[in-house]
């Protein structure tokens, strides 16, 4: 949702104080109880561990005209304006909350200074202060139910501000969310993994009652015979037994052995609820065995940097769209904001390695060819005029022909000659190659 007005920003930066059932439950998941789980230290790590590797450090930012050309007066002012509304962090802030609650509504300040519009601020309305129903309209998230879809067919934002207890309608506000979303509110990128961290919770308890009984393990006392002060102290016992007690054991009491014994059922099953959430947030797991596409840390590396970019693409898109309105206002219609983020580095040296060999040993590859497409190693069509780049290059390797061996009627000794020829080309080749891709 574009914001509709040009106008100051709106809405509460400051968060509510939730609160939320400690214990562990199968109900629906609410916002406070998703506010609550995102702090779990498995599901926070997993986040982290992916907010480090979609925003590595500040993106570039450029204006381009029409033609694609850098316009360096107008980049400096947009820089300067992205750096002022500290539009960086609001990028991070709106993914972090995408995954979390599945939007993130941003209100921007547009303000005019000597007749030129300029943004003043970018502000970050927090994804939770949207948990309360309106009373009216369609909920689009279950995590957001503040966004709603009226009998118009028009989206509104409701704020919950101050104590909680009072709402405000959003009307300056933009909703930050993943494109592939089926709502306009979004849908929270973590929320299968939330009743998994509710399970965590339960099977944490679980565990730390079977350590608790490993220091004071599960016994029955058994009364011998019957009187009212042997009772009083069986029950003394049951109640007040623990790792940190001791008893005299009155005579007419005995322990039977009932062959009840501990298990590692709890720990088993959290060590699985915690592999849940890793293999969740691992794009990379369609390359585990038995997959038909098949695993190879070229493979993940590919999947996982797609990942990645792919994420970065449209974090970028939203954050450009703030900063367009001033060029067109301003007069630079045909003008664009870029805000590019560092994509992640695959090192591809070895496979380009092994495409100039292979180029060199079916003499269709020049020096030339390497030194330009070395970086990505596209190589063009081969046509007559590299062939001839070839032959002037590698003359003695061609003198035999072109094909991938010499002619079968060459004697033996020019044979190997030519080979030890075309050896050294190759080697000569592929030191080119290793130098350009640093290697």
């Amino acid at each position: 949702m574009v914001a509709k007005k040009t106008g100051p920003a709106e809405g509460e930066e400051t968060s509510l104080a939730l609160s939320a059932s400690g214990s562990y439950t199968p109900a629906a998941i609410t916002p406070e109880r998703a506010y609550k789980w995102l702090r779990n230290i498995h599901l926070a790590t997993q986040i982290e561990n992916l907010q480090v590797q979609i925003f590595p450090g500040r993106p570039d930012i450029w204006v381009e005209d029409a033609d694609g050309e850098h316009d360096e007066t107008l980049t400096t002012w947009i820089k300067e304006t992205f750096e002022k509304c500290r539009a960086y962090p609001a990028m991070q802030i709106a993914w972090y909350e995408t995954v979390a609650f599945g939007a993130s509504v941003k209100s921007p300040g547009y303000v005019r200074r000597g007749g030129k519009l300029e943004l003043q601020e970018i502000r970050s309305l927090p994804a939770h202060t949207f948990s309360m129903y309106p009373g009216h309209g369609d909920i689009q998230n279950e995590l957001m139910p503040g966004i709603i879809i009226n009998d118009k067919g028009e989206t509104e934002i409701w704020q919950t501000q101050g104590t909680g207890l009072k709402q405000v309608q959003i009307q300056n506000g933009v909703i930050i969310t993943d494109p592939t979303a089926p709502k306009p509110a979004g849908e929270a990128y973590a929320a299968p993994v939330y009743p998994i961290i509710a399970a965590i919770d339960f099977a944490n308890k679980a565990s730390d009652q079977q350590v608790n009984r490993v220091g004071a393990p599960s016994i029955f006392p058994m009364l011998e015979s019957g009187g009212q002060v042997l009772e009083t102290w069986a029950k003394s016992f049951v109640k007040n037994w623990g790792k940190n007690t001791s008893y005299v054991i009155p005579p007419g009491v005995s322990f039977p052995d009932v062959k009840i014994r501990e298990s590692k059922t709890a720990a088993e099953r959290l060590e699985m609820l915690i592999k849940w959430i890793e293999s969740y947030f691992n794009p990379t797991t369609v390359l585990q065995k038995g997959n038909s596409m098949g695993a190879s840390d070229k493979g993940a590396a590919q999947i996982w940097a797609n990942y990645i970019g792919g994420t970065q693409a449209w974090i970028e898109e939203a954050f450009e769209d703030f900063f367009k309105p001033l060029l067109t206002a301003n007069g630079y219609e045909d003008y664009n904001v870029r805000i590019e983020l560092k994509r992640p580095n695959i090192d591809r040296s070895a496979e380009m390695r092994e495409q100039v060999e292979t180029g060199i040993k079916g003499r269709s590859i020049s020096k030339e060819e390497i030194r330009r497409n070395l970086s990505e190693l596209e190589l063009d069509e081969y046509t007559p005029e590299l062939e001839m780049q070839v032959k002037d290059q590698y003359p003695e390797i061609v003198s035999a022909g072109f094909g991938n061996l010499v002619g079968e009627d060459v004697e033996a000794e020019t044979q190997k000659r030519l080979e030890a020829l075309h050896d050294e080309a190759r080697k000569a080749v592929i030191e080119i190659a290793k130098k350009a891709a640093g290697g």
